[in-house]
């Protein structure tokens, strides 16, 4: 079992009702990031109303994939329909995952300066390539607050980036950029439209975690978003940072995030309890990218 890590900012990520109620009731957590692709439309502003009633911010993390044949609405609709409720019922916070999400966004957040409303803080999370520092000032020119430390990079280098990043300073602010840094969950191996469920059984739109076979006999947890049609490919072993101390490359304004996916509620206790899996990698994070 790892200490706690001493960091004021604990973010979660969860995909299901029974993931938020776990980590609402945790006390570490300070921000609680409810996934586009997992919960209903309607279902949202509850959620950011828990979250606030919880004394936690809210967040939302858009989709991984934006078609214009996606059934419901696009990402910029949601968060027009969104921002129509009172403030307990939005989230504090964006979680940016694609390029594609940036010009949205971008346009969104005008239309909230021109309406004088206030707008949330906008994270990019680590699937916006930011790994070195060219990329990372192009983030800040596109209006990233926070950036998520890359999973490509090795400790020395993230360190490294981190140093650099922060001599710069977000347009418009004269404030450095925060990081996140993901310190738990199973990564993803493949974002694919082609659905397993549906070739193998027939698609039923149930949002399942279904398991792939590979040939080193793992068992790969497969997330189903039926709501916009995408599998998931998770790695078998989930990421395991939080139990390095002293080792994670993290300045005091910067926060660590949970990214949970296929796990059931008594095991994002243990995890958030410092509890280590017994299977689990380091990604890249001791050995960075050959």
């Amino acid at each position: 079992m790892a200490e706690p890590l001493s960091v004021a900012d604990v973010r979660a990520a969860v995909e299901s009702e029974e993931q938020l109620r776990t980590v609402l009731s945790e006390p570490r957590v300070t921000l609680v990031y409810l996934d586009e692709a997992c919960f209903l439309d309607d279902a949202f502003a509850d959620g950011f109303r828990k979250i606030h009633a919880a004394g936690k911010q809210a967040g939302l993390r858009l989709r991984r994939v934006e078609r214009s044949t996606d059934g419901g609405l696009s990402s910029g609709d949601l968060l027009q329909k969104i921002w129509e409720a009172p403030e307990p019922y939005r989230p504090d916070t964006l979680l940016i995952r694609s390029m594609d999400e940036v010009e949205i966004v971008r346009e969104f957040i005008e239309n909230l300066s021109q309406r004088e409303m206030p707008k949330p803080e906008i994270v990019y999370d680590y699937t916006v390539y930011g790994y070195n520092l060219e990329a990372v000032k192009m983030l800040l020119d596109l209006g990233a607050e926070r950036l998520t430390a890359p999973i490509e990079l090795n400790a020395h280098e993230l360190r490294a980036l981190r140093r650099s990043a922060e001599e710069l300073r977000i347009p418009g602010t004269g404030k450095a950029p925060t990081y996140e840094l993901v310190v738990y969950g199973h990564l993803p191996m493949m974002v694919s439209a082609n659905c397993i469920r549906k070739t193998s059984a027939g698609c039923d739109h149930a949002n399942r975690i279904l398991k792939l076979r590979d040939r080193m006999q793992k068992d790969m947890p497969v997330r189903c978003y039926c709501k916009y049609c995408y599998n998931q490919i998770f790695n078998e072993e989930p990421m395991v940072l939080y139990d390095l101390g002293s080792r994670l490359p993290l300045l005091p304004k910067d926060s660590i995030r949970y990214d949970f996916s296929v796990e059931r509620s008594a095991e994002v206790h243990r995890i958030l309890a410092g509890y280590l899996p017994e299977k689990l990698t380091r990604a890249h994070f001791t050995h960075g990218v050959d």
